[in-house]
Order: C-alpha cells, then sequence, then structure tokens
C-alpha cells in the first residue's frame, strides 16, 4: 500500500507567514466552533501564543489590538467573538490608501531647483536697476558657487547667462553684467576638503595603496 503524502505546495496559501501554518489551523478551529463564548475564551489563549512567537509586537505602540487584528485575518474576516478591540472588517483592510497630495509647482530648470527661480522673481521686485543688478550678481555667485562644490567642476558662463535670463523672462538681461561686474564670472576654486569629493579621493588613494602592495609583494617572490 502507498503511503500518501501531504506537501506544503498542495495546501492553501498562508494567510500571515510570521505566524505560520499550525496557528492558521486553530483559527480555524476556533472560528468552526459554535459557542461563542467558547470560542472567545479560545481566542484570548491563541492570542497569549502568538505573542509568545512574536515578542518583538509589545514594543510597538499599538501591540494588543495588532494581534487581534492579526487574529481577525487568518480567520478570513469570519470570527465572532467578544473581542476588547474593534475587529477590523474586510473593506477597511483592503481599503486604498488616500493619495498623497504633490505640489504641482512648475519649475523650469529642476538641476537648479526652484530656489533659484524664487530668487530670480525676488531680484526683478527690487526698486532701481541698481539693486537689480546687485541681486543679480549674488545669484550668478550662489550658481557658480554651488555647482562646483556640487558636481566638482565648473559651469559654463553661457549657461548662468541663459538659465537667468530664461528666469527674467524679457524684464531683465544678466549678459552686460559680464562685463560690468567680471569677479562675478570668476571661476570658483574648489576647496580640497570638499564633502562631496573626499569619499571619491580617499577611495583612488586606498586603491593606489593597495595596488602598490601587490606589487612590492610580486618583486618579493
Amino acid at each position: 500500500m502507498q503511503e500518501e503524502f501531504s506537501y506544503n505546495t498542495g495546501r492553501s496559501d498562508i494567510v500571515l507567514k510570521e505566524y505560520g501554518r499550525n496557528v492558521e489551523k486553530l483559527v480555524k478551529y476556533i472560528s468552526s466552533l459554535d459557542d461563542k463564548a467558547l470560542r472567545t475564551q479560545y481566542a484570548y489563549t491563541l492570542i497569549a501564543l502568538m505573542k509568545q512567537l512574536h515578542p518583538i509586537q509589545k514594543q510597538l505602540s499599538d501591540s494588543q489590538q495588532r494581534v487581534w487584528d492579526h487574529l481577525t485575518v487568518m480567520s478570513e474576516f469570519n470570527l465572532d467573538i467578544d473581542a476588547p478591540y474593534p475587529l477590523p472588517t474586510e473593506n477597511q483592510m483592503h481599503k486604498k490608501p488616500r493619495k498623497v497630495a504633490y505640489s504641482q509647482t512648475n519649475i523650469r530648470f529642476k538641476h537648479f531647483g526652484k530656489n533659484l527661480q524664487k530668487m530670480v522673481e525676488s531680484a526683478l521686485e527690487q526698486e532701481g536697476e541698481d539693486k537689480i543688478e546687485e541681486a543679480m550678481v549674488k545669484i550668478i555667485k550662489l550658481m557658480k558657487s554651488f555647482y562646483s562644490m556640487q558636481v566638482n567642476d565648473q559651469i559654463e558662463d553661457e549657461v548662468v547667462i541663459n538659465t537667468i535670463n530664461t528666469l527674467c523672462k524679457g524684464r531683465f538681461n544678466v549678459r552686460p553684467l559680464k562685463q560690468k561686474y567680471p569677479d562675478a564670472f570668476k571661476n570658483v576654486k574648489i576647496p580640497a576638503g570638499n564633502v562631496l569629493t573626499q569619499g571619491a579621493t580617499s577611495t583612488a588613494k586606498s586603491n593606489n595603496s593597495n595596488s602598490s602592495k601587490k606589487k612590492r609583494r610580486r618583486k618579493r617572490k
């Protein structure tokens, strides 16, 4: 007589794998009982067992209610007991979360960010051309400084001029400022201790030292 074996591949999927198939069998057994008082009594006993299986649940602020929710889910929402918390329904558990509202602000140059756009708009609101020029010079210096720190390279003057002029929308032209304020367009020296470049530099040094050690070992052999 050939013995028949039961494999997990032929069984139904486990609803909550962290509790295992045996706990789910106990939940189904409790759900099948006719006496509500007995179902409630066994449910409390099973909850104590579930807490022992997952002691980390105690660290959560809603640990008590969470375990009862898990019990309800494993019963496929068919467990009628006197629970200490309102048990969730199937619709509540499968309810889609609300969409997060994102600002739809149009950023013309996303790689420079929204703040550049705000600074240009603020500069254009200054009274008098001298004030506007002074604000634009500060913006130019900031663009060159931030770019050199983040990209570890120099930004071309034409990129700065065209970007700001596009944001100005014809209300102001910064191109003449290149001759009037040449210092504003000077390339910014990248500091040796730049945090953004330290990682790459240290990695290169480490690779060089490792390669030199390997060469020494080969010579010794």
